[in-house]
């Protein structure tokens, strides 16, 4: 099954550049290009590393990676996400008086999406897949493969607001090793709002509801980032993940607090 799901993420991001690479045979017979055809597009993102260490009767570090890109073509764009998470800690243990490393957090995650512009370009058919790893949450494993229809109900300079929403199939393995697979409806709302030149709010808010009963989750991601110096910036984030039915005890709700070092482009 893990095969499978992994092959179709592969299929889906092939189906669409392939389909990016060939868009300029697609239009009809007398229409003029809007420009000519450049795979490489305009590329626009940032990369987030965060970094936090501890001394004393505890020794610990974490490591958070994160890099949201936007690759803009004249009919296509494209989003890409990823994001890694990994703490360890040296406990002391009292009795003994040595300290013992284990690790507290290890997750990791992917996302892909390519949305077709429709007219104007504010009307768009998207296709995503996601992947997604932590090694100690309510579920190991979560991927999902969605196909749907997105608007931008708001564009001015660096600011929008994205509606996007669809049918998919999701793929899910928890904590327990008990797999369970099924169809689910997405939806999302996205957010960038640009106070001034140096400062900016981002909000994500995602959801893929389980259409048999299984496990429904939801997301959201908030930040604020403001510029330090060049390309450099500092963000501050806020991310809270709900699985509507985790196994055992296990907590159905996550939540993650950081600050760091943003490099723009």
């Amino acid at each position: 099954m893990h095969f499978l799901t992994y092959a179709a993420c592969f299929f889906v991001g092939f189906s669409f550049l392939s389909v990016q690479a060939s868009e300029t045979d697609a239009l009809p017979d007398g229409e003029d290009l809007l420009q000519p055809f450049d795979f490489f597009g305009t590329v626009t993102g940032d990369v987030e590393l965060g970094y936090l260490y501890t001394s004393g009767n505890t020794d610990s570090f974490a490591i958070r990676l994160n890099s949201e890109l936007v690759h803009d073509l004249e009919y296509f764009r494209n989003k890409y996400h990823l994001q890694g998470l990994i703490q360890k800690n040296n406990d002391l243990d009292i009795e003994s008086g040595e300290k013992r490393r284990k690790t507290t957090a290890n997750s990791y995650g992917f996302s892909g999406q390519s949305n077709y512009k429709i007219v104007t370009g504010r009307q768009t058919i998207f296709g995503r897949g996601a992947y997604f790893h932590n090694k100690f949450g309510a579920f190991t494993e979560q991927a999902s493969l969605v196909i749907g229809y997105g608007n931008r109900l708001y564009e001015k300079q660096a600011s929008y607001f994205d509606l996007e929403t669809g049918p998919g199939y999701g793929h899910q393995l928890s904590s327990k090793g008990v797999s369970n697979t099924g169809l689910l409806w997405y939806l999302s709302a996205n957010l960038d709002y640009a106070f001034n030149e140096t400062s900016k709010f981002r909000q994500t808010l995602e959801g893929s509801i389980s259409l048999s009963g299984e496990n429904s989750v939801f997301l959201s991601r908030s930040s604020i980032t403001t510029k330090l110096i060049d390309k450099l910036s500092m963000r501050l984030s806020y991310v809270v993940k709900y699985n509507s039915r985790p196994e055992g005890n296990l907590k159905g709700l996550e939540t993650e607090t950081s600050s760091s070092i943003v490099y723009t482009f």
